[in-house]
């Protein structure tokens, strides 16, 4: 393989108009985002090379709308009917009869209007057998995207109204021309992931809950203030806990897995074998992580929470506020494996929110870590005030991970921030910032919400193959059932084939498998070939291939045992193989029926 050999998905984000000029989709950029956390090998197309490499595409993925010339309008359909597979957010560029829609103009024209905007609303399917849109259980919630009426494009999906009432306009449809396809997904999908994740400003309270179970409207600024996703049409009633609504369902996650699912559902259908660095080693569907805010600092109840974890047999994220436990059950806490993080407290009367405060704590958490300074942080309360300002705060003292974006009150229990993934935060202006974010989705069991929420929250984790995150404080740990919670729902995760990490280790795998960079591919007369690099080690990396069939895998060279594994709707060929720093390995796939 030479270095010359592309990829077969390209990804060409569009320019965003100029400013005061309407748009259809926003933060474009957060395909890489999406598509590097799920391991896809791809690769970026300036939109000014687009034309000239498209020969040698096979899949391309684009984002937003543009008025492409003519030379490049022709490019495209050319190569679309010559066996492309092409998938378009919120765009189509000028080319309504080569996606088979039209695009809807504005109702009134008015100054400062321009492109018709999509608004907010929800995706309904229409073809819920359709590979693209099996894994949607429910109306999926969505913020602006380009207005179009089907022509002779096939529907997959509708648009309803933000108040679910029906609009006439399709949200998802596919065309097939020639010997290839194109497929459209109308709403703004990135802008939409990253709304519902980040939430807005925090400024001040946001809107309580109408059936009493949220309110948030308390007096104290948090995360869960700036919530996106709505009371009544995002939560779903929690079986076993009469009156008790919850966010079961990861409507971010949603959203980014039916972007997955379009691409994979294009390259089986174009019979493009994909490669795909698996999201967690030894083929693991999910993780269980499971976190402490030691609030109170009460030492019983520490060494309590302790055994408990002996018993239970898992290793967890100790969130520590000042001034913490005593040397001697620190000590313990370390030396029984578990991770000692920050919990900074904006909460207690007389701490302020500020830089200079959380400086402070951090410098004195750090000292009673004995030098070690902490990975991960969890705010206390889930105290949050501004936009992303307080990311910079974490970057700035090596925080690589946080969990303050969450749920502070029962009723808005589950993922309220949309997603079960750790992701990476984008600024206003849509920089990425450094820092991963893991949700909060729900506090101690048989306190803060019924053991009757786990088995939906587990069973999202594992559909939408997430993290399923537990906060038990130490000071419930010795209360009626709570300990006996946490054993049950730690052997519940490992018996659906879950592990229990800590947030430096979800961290540090993460960190590692995304710097991971597919360099190379090619197609072969019997399967094709790819090249992956490793700059750090990734032991027991899962490596997969997309495709129906058995097949035979080899690294470099050597056969390898794969097996079949299924993710999204789709199955995949895969090999469990160690990845050394620095490492090269050559990917090949051969189908076995002629290889």
């Amino acid at each position: 393989m030479t270095e010359t050999e592309g990829l077969p998905l390209g990804v060409c984000v569009f320019p965003e108009p100029a400013r005061n000029a309407s748009r259809s989709v926003r933060h474009g950029d957060y395909l890489y985002e999406i598509l590097r956390h799920a391991g896809i090998c791809f690769e970026p197309i300036p939109p000014g090379q687009l034309e000239e490499r498209l020969s040698a595409l096979r899949l391309l993925l684009t984002v937003g709308e543009t008025a492409l010339p003519e030379s490049r309008k022709s490019a495209l359909t050319k190569w679309l009917e010559g066996g492309g597979g092409w998938v378009s957010v919120g765009g189509v560029c000028g080319m309504e009869r080569l996606f088979g829609v039209e695009v809807e103009k504005p109702a009134y024209s008015s100054w400062g209007g321009g492109v018709s905007t999509l608004g907010e609303g929800y995706l309904l399917p229409r073809a819920a057998d359709h590979p693209v849109l099996q894994g949607v259980p429910l109306p999926l919630h969505y913020f602006n995207g380009l207005p179009v009426r089907a022509d002779d494009a096939v529907t997959l999906a509708e648009g309803l109204n933000a108040h679910q009432q029906p609009t006439g306009r399709a949200v998802v449809t596919e065309a097939a021309r020639g010997d290839g396809r194109c497929l459209l997904i109308a709403p703004d999908l990135t802008g939409t992931v990253v709304r519902i994740q980040q939430g807005s400003a925090v400024t001040r309270d946001g809107i309580a809950a109408p059936d009493g179970t949220a309110p948030v409207c308390d007096g104290v600024l948090k995360s869960d203030d700036g919530a996106a996703l709505d009371w009544i049409f995002d939560r779903q009633p929690v079986e076993g806990a009469p009156g008790l609504s919850g966010f079961l369902h990861p409507i971010a996650d949603c959203w980014r897995e039916l972007l997955l699912r379009a691409l994979f559902h294009l390259a089986a259908s174009q019979r493009v074998a994909l490669p795909l660095l698996w999201l967690y080693p030894r083929r693991l569907p999910a993780l269980l992580h499971i976190s402490h805010d030691t609030d109170e600092n009460n030492p019983a109840d520490g060494w309590q929470l302790l055994q408990t974890l002996r018993e239970a047999d898992v290793q967890t994220t100790w969130c520590v506020i000042l001034p913490g436990y005593p040397p001697d059950l620190m000590c313990a806490i370390r030396e029984a494996g578990h991770e000692l993080a920050m919990h900074y407290d904006a909460m207690t009367e007389g701490l302020a929110w500020s830089e200079a405060e959380f400086d402070r704590q951090w410098r004195e958490l750090t000292a009673l870590f004995s030098g070690e300074k902490p990975v991960s942080n969890k705010n206390h309360y889930l105290r949050w005030e501004g936009d992303t300002e307080f990311y910079a705060w974490c970057i700035s003292r090596g925080i690589e991970l946080d969990q303050s974006k969450g749920a502070s009150k029962t009723g808005e229990a589950g993922y309220n921030f949309g997603t079960c993934h750790p992701f990476l935060p984008v600024a206003p202006d849509g920089a990425p910032l450094d820092v991963l974010e893991l949700a909060t989705p729900t506090q101690d069991l048989h306190i803060f919400a019924p053991e009757a929420l786990l088995a939906p929250l587990q069973e999202a984790a594992l559909r939408h193959h997430g993290i399923l995150h537990l906060l038990f404080h130490p000071a419930h740990i010795r209360k009626p059932n709570v300990a006996d919670s946490l054993k049950r729902a730690a052997a519940q995760a490992k018996a659906h084939g879950m592990e229990c990490w800590t947030a430096a280790q979800i961290n540090r795998w993460e960190r590692a498998r995304r710097k991971a960079e597919w360099r190379a591919y090619r197609a072969t007369p019997d399967g094709a070939c790819a090249r992956l690099q490793t700059p750090e080690p990734l032991p027991d990396a899962t490596l997969c291939w997309l495709t129906p069939e058995e097949a035979t895998i080899r690294i470099n060279g050597e056969p390898q045992p794969s097996v079949s594994f299924t993710a999204w709707g789709f199955s995949f060929q895969s090999v469990c193989v160690t990845a050394t720093p620095g490492a090269e390995m050559i990917l090949t796939l051969e189908s076995r029926q002629t290889g």
